[in-house]
């Protein structure tokens, strides 16, 4: 086993075996593993990975379409690239505005949110109309998250065909500021979901 150096492959080992030559270069320099976008991935990642623990229970139910033997907290955290930011010293925030919830090719549901107090009231309009995204079976689901505890609902209201009003009687300690609201439908057999929407809130 001869070692020689080479300008072009770096140190590079050489054998022979039944009169072939082998020769395996190595790089004289290694990467820098910590460039900047490196960094704001793993702080990205590293704040998704987290949150999605707290929005597990509509996860499991928000991203049904998963192939290749995907998770929902891999189909979570992908969704939610975009809603985080990182500053300067690689500190992330969570927007949760763009946060997504589910995803899929469902239409959306028709419905109002309100909030009095510690009760936040859903009300659903029937559809009369019917294709292969819009099933009469389909489920509205909302979500309520409060950011301070990290606590969620996750309410399964009416299927598209019914109008009524869904009451959801929030915990103790939830703080009306702190919350965000999601709505997303959801098929009989929970195959098929519609892409989420934040609701704006009328007081």
């Amino acid at each position: 086993m001869a070692l020689f150096k080479s300008f072009v492959l770096g140190d590079v080992r050489k054998s022979v075996a039944n009169g072939y030559s082998i020769a395996r270069g190595k790089r004289n320099t290694i990467r820098n593993p910590r460039t900047p976008g490196q960094l704001t991935q793993r702080a990205k990642m590293k704040a998704l990975q987290r949150t999605s623990l707290y929005f597990a229970p509509v996860a499991e139910l928000g991203f049904p379409g998963r192939k290749g033997g995907n998770t929902f907290y891999n189909a979570f955290v992908k969704a939610n690239m975009k809603a985080v930011m990182v500053d300067e010293e690689y500190n992330p925030t969570i927007d949760y505005e763009k946060i997504v919830c589910a995803e899929g090719n469902l239409q959306d549901g028709m419905l109002t949110v309100s909030l009095n107090e510690d009760v936040i009231t859903i009300t659903q309009e029937a559809q009369s109309r019917w294709s292969v995204l819009a099933n009469p079976t389909d489920v509205l689901y909302v979500v309520v998250y409060e950011k301070t505890s990290n606590q969620i609902i996750v309410e399964p209201c009416r299927n598209r065909q019914e109008s009524g009003v869904t009451v959801i009687t929030l915990d103790d300690g939830w703080v009306k500021e702190n919350l965000e609201i999601y709505a997303f439908m959801l098929s009989k057999d929970k195959r098929k979901a519609s892409n989420s929407r934040r609701l704006t809130v009328n007081s």
